[in-house]
């Protein structure tokens, strides 16, 4: 998870940070103390959530939110400030939070509560997890694994959508390749298998003759978790899901489908 914070004095930009960092342990984080050095970092960065305060020198943290939501409307923006003032131009921005300095570990878990774009996982962390909420991202111990490549991560993130039934690989390739030719679903497969064999985790994949699948009763994601109705899962879904992929984009949800 990509995280900005922004805070003009350094002291405080320090204690903010370090409260993110608590809060989200595995995110990266870009720390700025002017909004200009902020802004130039935007096109190389990709911003999930942005912690900014609202007196950051010529430039107030409205306004430059209204930048990083320019460059990245699924940007997730809580403000951190002294001042009460602007409290109603930040929502009517669409602000997730608007917290009062001092900024504290618990007034932080509560903005990410209170996230209109990003979910923030923190379900157990040990073994193989799926996030099909906000982007899809697999987590293997807690961290993101990497290995992927892009087919592949796809064709995964395909199967899990799918809550174990066994697809067709023709529909697989209609769904993903655009087309009838099943070479690149063979070298996504390949490569899919060599990464779940090298993290344990091979026998999540169900075969058989042309299908394929998840094993539904192994496969932990937050959606799955979402449709069993488990505690504390309803608020998960903020209307996005798997949000890379153009064949994920009809799926509509909500607590009525439980």
């Amino acid at each position: 998870m990509k995280v900005l914070a922004v805070e003009d004095e350094g002291i405080l930009l320090g204690q903010l940070t370090n409260r993110i960092r608590e809060a989200l342990p595995e995110s990266e984080i870009a720390a700025f103390d002017n909004a200009d050095d902020a802004i130039a970092a935007l096109p190389q960065k990709a911003i999930d959530i942005a912690f900014l305060d609202i007196a950051i020198g010529n430039m107030t943290g409205v306004d430059l939110a209204k930048r990083i939501k320019a460059v990245y409307p699924h940007c997730d923006i809580v403000f951190c400030t002294g001042y009460s003032d602007y409290a109603p131009q930040a929502f009517e921005l669409g602000a997730s939070d608007y917290l009062m300095k001092p900024v504290t570990a618990k007034k932080i878990e509560h903005a990410l509560s209170q996230l209109r774009h990003t979910t923030v996982y923190k379900a157990a962390e040990q073994g193989l997890y799926f996030r099909c909420f906000g982007d899809f991202e697999v987590f293997y111990d807690g961290e993101p694994v990497a290995s992927f490549t892009k087919r592949s991560k796809e064709l995964l993130a395909y199967l899990v959508n799918k809550e174990g039934v066994l697809c067709p690989t023709s529909e697989i390739c209609n769904a993903i390749f655009r087309d009838n030719s099943d070479s690149y679903l063979r070298i996504a497969k390949k490569d899919l298998k060599a990464v779940l064999r090298a993290i344990g985790q091979e026998t999540i994949l169900v075969s058989g003759w042309g299908v394929l699948g998840v094993n539904r009763k192994e496969a932990r994601c937050d959606y799955y978790d979402y449709l069993d109705g488990k505690p504390g899962t309803l608020n998960l879904y903020k209307g996005a899901y798997m949000r890379q992929y153009a064949w994920a984009q009809g799926k509509k949800l909500s607590s009525s489908s439980i």
